[in-house]
């Protein structure tokens, strides 16, 4: 008997737990060289001592200091020690620090102030995350490229992401490639177009749950709800199938669409594990798309 697949509509995708209490943002060193010893007939009054350096400057901009050293000491009735020494000193500038204004060392970015709701948050970068207000009615998306192409364009329409749209991807995975590889390993955290965080790194994403829902659109329209076409587990790895045949084929046969929810913080977020809906069929979904921030 053939089976008979229900295709569910994008609604009963809006069932999801939300996280309550959701985060808002708002020395000198001397070393001693050859030295000699002259013995005089004799003496009855102490020799004086003398001193003489020279200095070289250095064009690396640290500050170094060198030079000899020679020292004349009466040792006693008879006797005249000479030493002769080398010395060296070398001072470095200031590490860099978080807070200068400058983007030094590890530093993301580095805005010389502490608002936590800025783009920069501790020598962090804060990274867009939404999801798509556009819906999408079949599984051609143009491949995993053609979707992060369409996240791009969303995230320029916005007027939120300044330059960084062009580093946006969609959280999407097909047979060929991981998300969890195609995602930037960004040090920051990633955060709703209304300030919520979603994810305090971006391991947070492979951990099985976030933060807050992913149901703010580009706009920050809030609570938008619905389907999301992922093809993810919650580890960040593809789910199994052909994905729409990696998402370029819209066939209502081929039932390997899988979708997470946007109102979900657990596992369901990115895949409801609800085998008599998930997956779907490659035409008719009417779901949107996770847009995420990169480098």
């Amino acid at each position: 008997m053939s089976r008979i697949r229900t295709l569910m509509p994008a609604a009963l995708l809006l069932a999801g737990c939300t996280a309550p209490g959701l985060k808002y943002i708002d020395g000198f060193d001397q070393t001693t060289g050859d030295s000699d010893t002259t013995t005089s007939g004799s003496s009855s009054e102490a020799e004086s001592t003398s001193i003489m350096t020279s200095t070289e400057g250095s064009d690396s901009g640290e500050a170094s200091h060198s030079g000899t050293s020679t020292t004349s000491t009466d040792t006693g009735p008879g006797t005249t020690t000479t030493t002769t020494a080398d010395t060296t000193t070398t001072s470095t500038g200031a590490e860099p620090f978080c807070g200068d204004g400058v983007v030094e060392g590890d530093e993301e970015c580095d805005d010389a102030n502490d608002i936590a709701d800025d783009r920069c948050f501790e020598c962090t970068k804060n990274r867009w995350v939404f999801a798509s207000a556009a819906l999408h009615n079949s599984g051609n998306l143009g491949g995993v490229e053609g979707a992060d192409s369409l996240c791009r364009q969303y995230a320029l329409q916005s007027g939120k992401a300044d330059d960084s749209w062009k580093t946006f991807i969609a959280w999407l995975s097909d047979a060929d490639h991981d998300v969890r590889d195609r995602l930037y390993p960004g040090r920051g955290r990633y955060v709703r177009t209304d300030g919520v965080v979603v994810a305090e790194s971006a391991d947070r994403f492979f951990s099985g749950s976030i933060a807050a829902p992913i149901d703010v659109d580009e706009h920050g329209n809030q609570e938008i709800g619905g389907g999301v076409l992922t093809g993810t587990r919650p580890d960040g790895t593809a789910a199994p199938g052909t994905h729409c045949d990696n998402w370029t084929t819209k066939k209502i046969t081929d039932f390997s669409a899988y979708m997470g929810v946007s109102s979900a913080t657990d596992e369901s977020w990115t895949m409801l594990p609800n085998p008599d809906v998930n997956p779907q069929s490659c035409t008719a979904l009417a779901a949107r798309l996770y847009c995420i921030e990169g480098e």
